[in-house]
């Protein structure tokens, strides 16, 4: 069995939205999201477990009472705005195999702002996943980006605008251009020698798994959040 263990990343000190990875989301904390999705998961046997990574008192509170796993604080110095994110999980990492004595293969990173992510994504990414191995490296989810046209994206340039991308005809066809995926941040599948050795958490080649739009809402301010929660009674119906 390839041992993956699933990592909840959820920093105090959110500037879009305060306190927001424990903000009420249709009656429930947005840590409780990612926390039913790796409890699902381990029920379903496709992790050995998971971590709430925070370096609040009352975010690992609220976790707990979720029904999360978080056992530790995150060191501050892994908590500043300007932290990388990998060395939150390798710390992780590094926690869980010190504590249960085992090697863990890969890693899933779940995050609280996306709460649309449904119990059939991971399962369906961890399968695509491992059915890539031992070549992948990695795993990221994505949806279609097609409603964005390369060609209509501008830089501010003063008081005038430049085209991003100068070599692409602005008046090109939409047919003529290669289709666009966005990285929606749902769902990041990474290979332990990737994480501890390479100190990334994607490669140049990653595997995918394309989720729907109504699934894809990355909560960054209000209007990702007043989107999200219209969403979640949509994908009900």
């Amino acid at each position: 069995m390839m041992k993956i263990l699933a990592i909840i990343p959820a920093r105090s000190g959110s500037k879009g939205i305060p306190k927001k990875n424990i903000k009420l989301l249709n009656n429930k904390p947005l840590i409780h999201y990612p926390i039913k999705l790796a409890k699902e998961a381990e029920e379903k046997d496709i992790i050995v477990g998971h971590l709430v990574s925070t370096d609040n008192k009352e975010i690992a509170s609220i976790a707990k009472e979720n029904g999360g796993n978080a056992p530790f604080l995150r060191p501050a110095a892994l908590a500043a705005d300007d932290s990388p994110v990998i060395d939150t999980i390798i710390h992780s990492v590094n926690w869980w195999e010190e504590h249960h004595k085992d090697t863990i293969h890969s890693v899933l990173i779940l995050q609280p702002t996306n709460p649309l992510t449904a119990i059939e994504d991971i399962s369906e990414s961890i399968r695509r996943y491992l059915d890539n191995q031992p070549e992948a490296n990695c795993l990221i989810s994505i949806c279609d980006a097609q409603y964005v046209r390369l060609p209509t994206l501008y830089h501010k340039k003063g008081k005038y605008l430049e085209q991003v991308l100068k070599e692409i005809d602005p008046a090109a066809r939409k047919q003529a251009l290669r289709r666009l995926y966005w990285r929606n941040g749902a769902i990041y599948i990474s290979r332990r020698d990737l994480l501890l050795e390479g100190r990334k958490i994607i490669d140049d080649g990653p595997v995918y798994y394309e989720m729907p739009r109504a699934r894809s809402v990355a909560i960054d301010d209000e209007f990702d959040w007043d989107m999200a929660k219209f969403l979640m009674g949509y994908n009900r119906k």
